[in-house]
């Protein structure tokens, strides 16, 4: 949920350069001219995005296929040369545990597009066994641990990839009252229409909560999930559980609001077990009143009189506060609010499936260089070995005092943040 912008392109075509401007580029006045200049540039011309941002920034001109329309796209993999209110700004995937999968498991195209690899697919093949990264039809998945450098991407890593490609993991003051679930479920739609599971397009199987009953958002939920039911597709299913009522966890159904042209998803004794051990902080969390996201694959629905119902193969839930930023615990959700009430402007990077890479729990934006900043939430035997070797990676990357860090564990107050560096935005005390 980034305010992004269409920078100047530079254009050179043998011993001629350039320069394009965001009007010339979008407004319909020049659209004839600005496709001519793409058609000349198609495979010939050096295109380079003007944005604030290091590296070569270099564009690639595409066709559509049985189409005369051209666009621009980023290199593979150059997203984070590029400025973070960029149009082609992608995540260093070295930031947080996007960088830890396995070469091919997150793979950006050439038009843009990026390919990903489930385990476990969107389309059910009858005619194929399953292996041993399949599941049976209402058994749990995957286990919540995951070692790093592994070849495909669980449902919470799926969860964290949208996510973080939406930006809601991203918070600057500018952002105060704007999100809600609607809001939520255009930015997670619209990355999902350019990533694809396989050859699936990943916006086919999406369903998303959303807030009303009557509506754009609600009516293609039903047509989507008709249309799996037709076609034998497995859904993905996002959306925040319901109000936590005592008791409502052991319904036959996945007790989610925003539930609105979105099957009935019917989970068994056994996967219901087994989220509720997987995912106790959270499911502790949603006891105690906070917000929690659930992510669901399921097999294709079926019709069950005038409803549709699906089996529920999987499940994984995400922290989250009531400004819809992740957090991995209670501590980590009193130092957002924080931020967030002192109009700061902060990144939470998400783990996605490593449990080796190391990153902050939080990267605080305002003072230039993004600065590190650790929650101390445990005091076993094994988080303080961790700590110790996080602190010594801290100090040696970004040296002593430059970092911030607040021992929750241990009952201190949280200290004072870095001071911010950057003028306040606009509309904002």
């Amino acid at each position: 949920m980034k305010d992004q912008r269409i920078y100047p392109v530079q254009i050179s075509l043998g011993e001629q350069t350039q320069t394009y401007s965001p009007a010339f580029q979008t407004e319909t006045q020049f659209s004839q001219a600005w496709k001519k200049v793409l058609m000349m540039a198609h495979g010939k011309a050096v295109v380079r995005c003007q944005c604030l941002g290091e590296g070569e920034k270099r564009l690639s001109v595409h066709s559509r296929s049985n189409s005369d329309h051209f666009h621009l796209a980023r290199f593979p993999d150059t997203g984070p040369e590029h400025a973070e209110d960029c149009i082609f700004f992608g995540v260093d995937p070295n930031a947080s545990g996007l960088g830890a999968y396995k070469r091919g498991v997150v793979e950006e195209l050439d038009d843009g597009n990026v390919k990903i690899k489930l385990k476990v697919g969107l389309q059910q093949r009858l005619t194929k066994a399953p292996d041993e990264s399949d599941v049976t039809p209402n058994g749990p998945a995957t286990s919540k641990s995951t070692r790093s450098g592994q070849s495909s991407m669980t449902l919470l890593g799926l969860l964290h990839y949208l996510w973080t490609q939406a930006g809601l993991n991203t918070w600057t003051p500018a952002m105060q009252g704007k999100r809600t679930l609607g809001v939520v479920h255009h930015h997670l739609m619209r990355k999902a229409m350019n990533t694809y599971a396989g050859r699936v397009k990943l916006s086919q199987n999406l369903l998303i909560g959303t807030p009303v009953a009557e509506g754009s958002q609600p009516k293609l939920n039903q047509a989507k999930a008709h249309a799996a039911a037709d076609e034998r597709r497995r859904l993905i299913v996002i959306a925040p559980l319901a109000k936590y009522k005592e008791g409502i966890e052991n319904a036959d159904t996945v007790p989610i609001s925003g539930f609105h042209g979105i099957p009935y998803l019917i989970w068994s004794e056994e996967l219901r077990a087994t989220v509720l051990q997987r995912f106790s902080r959270e499911m502790n969390a949603w006891i105690a009143a906070n917000p929690i996201m659930a992510v669901i694959q399921t097999d294709p629905p079926k019709r069950s009189g005038a409803h549709l119902q699906a089996d529920v193969i999987d499940m994984a839930l995400m922290g989250m506060t009531k400004d819809w930023i992740p957090v991995d615990s209670g501590f980590e959700s009193l130092v957002a609010e924080k931020l967030v009430a002192e109009n700061r402007k902060f990144e939470k990077p998400l783990r996605f499936d490593s449990d080796e890479a190391v990153f902050p729990d939080f990267w605080l934006k305002d003072r230039g260089a993004p600065v590190p900043m650790e929650v101390w939430g445990m005091a076993t035997e094994a988080y303080q070995t961790r700590k110790k070797e996080k602190i010594a990676h801290y100090d040696q990357t970004y040296g002593p005092g430059n970092w911030w860090s607040w021992n929750g564990a241990a009952g201190d107050q949280i200290p004072d943040f870095p001071t911010t560096t950057l003028p306040p935005e606009r509309g904002v005390p």
